[in-house]
Parts: C-alpha cells; sequence; structure tokens
C-alpha cells in the first residue's frame, strides 16, 4: 500500500513538471528567435552610403552658383575701375581663378581690367587698348544695340542652359548684334549659346565639340 501511494505521487510530480519543462522550451526558442533579428539589425543601415552622391550634387550645383554670383560683380568691379562704360565682354582665366573684363568707355575705346576669382578685386589694369577709327565705329555700334546688360545677358544664357557662364561678350551674328555666351553644365560640356543683344530671344544654342 505504501508503495503504490509512492509510485502515484512520482506520477502526480512528473505531470506537474511537464507544462514548467514545456514552458521553459518556449523561452528557449524566443531568446534564440530575439539574438537572430539581433545579429540581423544592422543590414539596415546599408542604405545610409548613397547619401554621397546627393552631396555630390549639391556640391555641383553649389558651384555653377557662385560662379555665376562672382560674374556681375566682376563686371562691376571693372567697371568701377575704369570709372564709367559698358561691359562688353568678360571670360575666365586660368581655370576659373580670375576674369578677364573688356569696358567700352564713352568715346568707344576699350580697356582692359583683370579681376580676381570672386569678382571683388581687381588684379591688373585698366589698361586701354590699341582702337583705329573701325574699332571705335563697331564699339559704340555694339553697345548702342546691347540693350541687355553683361548682367541680364549671364541670366538669359543660363535660364537656356543651366551651368557656369565661363564667356561672353557682344558679337555681330548675321548682321544682328548678340550676346554670345559659352555654357559648362554639370556634366562637363560646354554649350555655346547666341542671343539677341536687344530682345533676349536665343538665336543659336549649340554644343561645343571642340577640345
Amino acid at each position: 500500500m505504501q508503495t503504490t501511494t509512492k509510485t502515484t505521487a512520482r506520477r502526480i510530480a512528473l505531470l506537474t513538471a511537464l507544462p514548467l519543462v514545456g514552458a521553459l522550451a518556449l523561452t528557449g526558442c524566443s531568446s534564440d528567435d530575439d539574438d537572430r533579428d539581433d545579429v540581423a539589425a544592422p543590414a539596415a543601415s546599408a542604405p545610409a552610403a548613397s547619401a554621397p552622391s546627393v552631396a555630390s550634387d549639391g556640391s555641383s550645383s553649389a558651384a555653377a552658383t557662385a560662379g555665376n554670383d562672382a560674374l556681375p560683380t566682376a563686371a562691376a568691379t571693372a567697371r568701377k575701375a575704369v570709372g564709367s562704360g559698358t561691359v562688353t565682354a568678360i571670360e575666365q582665366e586660368a581655370g576659373g581663378t580670375s576674369w578677364e573684363v573688356l569696358v567700352v568707355t564713352a568715346d568707344g575705346r576699350e580697356q582692359e581690367v583683370h579681376v580676381d576669382a570672386d569678382g571683388r578685386r581687381t588684379t591688373a589694369g585698366p589698361t586701354k587698348e590699341t582702337s583705329d577709327a573701325d574699332d571705335v565705329a563697331e564699339a559704340k555700334r555694339f553697345v548702342g544695340a546691347a540693350d541687355l546688360s553683361v548682367a541680364q545677358a549671364a541670366s538669359a544664357l543660363t535660364k537656356t542652359v543651366s551651368g557656369t557662364v565661363t564667356e561672353l561678350g557682344l558679337d555681330d551674328h548675321a548682321g544682328a548684334v548678340v550676346w554670345e555666351g559659352d555654357v559648362l553644365d554639370a556634366s562637363g560640356t560646354k554649350h555655346s549659346i547666341r542671343i539677341d543683344a536687344g530682345s533676349g530671344e536665343v538665336v543659336t544654342n549649340t554644343v561645343d565639340t571642340d577640345d
């Protein structure tokens, strides 16, 4: 009778222990799942590697804006150095580290001024250019036909092609006075554009393939 009682007690203890063992097993599985999630989690941060390309694009855009802001500043600095007159040509030099500016005074004669990259300081000139009667007559014709200033012409070019204006000047095209300039786009392609000096209408727009 005592033996039977002990056997029954063991069975009850075993049945009582089974749910506890099952609960521990489930807890172990849950812990394993959490460990896998922790290991895999770092992979979610991988897309962050694409961020530099956005910064690169932003830098290109900022550089173009800075160059185009410097152009009218350089033109104004050169004109101030001469004392008066009309800027008829401006061009980046030495890889964009300076500007060469031509200013035509009221007598139709050109003066050359060199300005630093940000357009705020004169580095050389003004130097009077040698001009004959034909040169003077042409300069006066250009100035008389140019209702658009050099700054307005530069703005018109970048509205046609987004980029940096590296060269701009008054010229004759098919008997009409035009602003003729080069715009360097974000890919490094140079676009040669002519606009009517009076109306700002685009006359030609071509890709420059010359090296």
